[in-house]
């Protein structure tokens, strides 16, 4: 009987495979419990404290975060307005927006709005984590209506020079990590708008006529991010870009609803 001499080298790539499959998890063990290990020491050495009351142990505390207002169920589908039974409220009624759909749990009054204002204009970037988990907590460990990706409000290039930061990027990254679902700046602002605060609601429109435009192709489903939803005009305006490229479904995820 002839005897089959045995070659080594057909075994040398699967055990190349095999042992680089071993390398990369442990790799991945190693940054986990790195990365585990380094959040300890540093809760021991900087305990985390209530970003409200200063309280130790969380970045937000059950008692602050239960002082957060809250929008009631009966609210329209598409502007959040508190309504009088479920359905839309007058003005969504009578012309609804181009987006479908807005999932948002708080009112943007005291004392949410300081801390909003805080985080935006202070400097305070240490709310960027309960803002996000606070949604999230109020919404549920699922997203709603999953889309294919999150969009968020973009801000000019001077307007972000100036503050060094998209609050709405910070939200749509936190959410998209926790939730599994990319982040595409699909949307950019081509216009420096002035300020909205204080404008109508015809004046924000007008404000904001031809301010975006879209780079890429959006996928069938998104949600647009953005802090708060005041008379949702930019909402609206952003919306629209997005329904001309051919989106089938446009939500809004919004920390907070101004009322």
């Amino acid at each position: 009987m002839r005897r089959h001499r045995h070659n080594p080298n057909i075994l040398q790539p699967r055990l190349g495979m095999d042992m680089a499959r071993v390398g990369a998890a442990s790799r991945e063990q190693v940054r986990r419990l790195w990365h585990g290990s380094a959040a300890r020491l540093l809760n021991w050495l900087l305990p985390e404290r209530c970003r409200s009351c200063d309280a130790p142990g969380v970045p937000l505390c059950p008692a602050c975060l239960g002082d957060w207002p809250r929008l009631p169920d009966e609210r329209c589908a598409y502007c959040a307005l508190p309504t009088a039974a479920n359905g839309d409220c007058p003005v969504c009624a009578l012309e609804a927006p181009p987006y479908d759909y807005c999932f948002t749990p708080f009112v943007y009054a005291a004392p949410l709005d300081a801390a909003i204002s805080a985080w935006k204009f202070g400097d305070r970037l240490d709310w960027t984590r309960p803002l996000a988990r606070a949604w999230m907590t109020a919404m549920g460990s699922q997203p709603p209506a999953r889309p294919d990706c999150l969009i968020p409000v973009p801000l000019h290039a001077a307007r972000l020079r100036e503050r060094g930061f998209n609050q709405s990027e910070l939200l749509a990254r936190h959410w998209g990590r926790a939730y599994g679902i990319p982040v595409r700046g699909l949307v950019r602002r081509v216009r420096n708008t002035p300020h909205q605060v204080g404008m109508s609601r015809a004046a924000r429109r007008e404000n904001l006529r031809s301010a975006f435009r879209l780079r890429g192709i959006p996928p069938a489903h998104v949600a647009i991010v953005d802090d708060v939803l005041t008379t949702g005009s930019t909402l609206r305006e952003i919306a629209h870009v997005l329904r001309s490229a051919g989106v089938e479904r446009i939500d809004a995820w919004i920390l907070a609803r101004a009322i």
